[in-house]
């Protein structure tokens, strides 16, 4: 008896560590496969915030260069009233290449609703640039608020975008 007894011990004990070894294996397995999906969705959240920051900086650049553009437009439209003699395209070259320069980046980086309503803002912005050229007050002060409504549904839809809710 003393040897079958030995034999369930050593029987029993072997069970017991294999058993253990089984479940730590088990346990190993599930932790890996756990850490790799808290891994993979951090990933996917860093990926997330590197394109809405991506996209802010697009918008941001964007609005900077139609301002200057803008601004730009006034003073030339300001000088054309005046009849000052100048070359405009030298004048507005700049803000022009600025503006397309950030137009461009915009278009690959933001979505349609963005891009259809930088599209109209920026016909918007060589409209009341030809009004400026010709010094059309006229035509000045009825493409003016359009301009103001273009940029402003603009705005609204990059803060949507960019997910920036008052």
């Amino acid at each position: 008896m003393t040897n079958a007894s030995a034999w369930f011990a050593l029987v029993g004990a072997l069970g017991g560590v294999a058993l253990t070894g089984a479940i730590g294996l088990v346990t190993a397995g599930l932790n890996h496969k756990w850490g790799e999906q808290a891994r993979i969705e951090t990933d996917r959240e860093q990926q997330i915030h590197a394109i809405r920051d991506q996209r802010r900086e697009a918008c941001h650049n964007y609005l900077v260069a139609a301002n200057s553009y803008w601004l730009t437009v006034e003073q030339l439209y300001i000088k054309a009233c005046r009849g000052e003699e100048f070359d405009s395209n030298e004048h507005m070259r700049t803000a022009i290449t600025a503006l397309q320069d950030a137009y461009v980046y915009l278009t690959i980086s933001c979505g349609a609703s963005v891009r259809d309503l930088a599209r109209s803002y920026n016909r918007a912005l060589y409209a009341i640039h030809g009004a400026a050229q010709n010094a059309d007050e006229n035509k000045w002060r009825e493409l003016e608020p359009e301009t103001r409504r273009a940029r402003a549904d603009l705005r609204e839809a990059m803060r949507a975008e960019l997910g920036v809710h008052d």
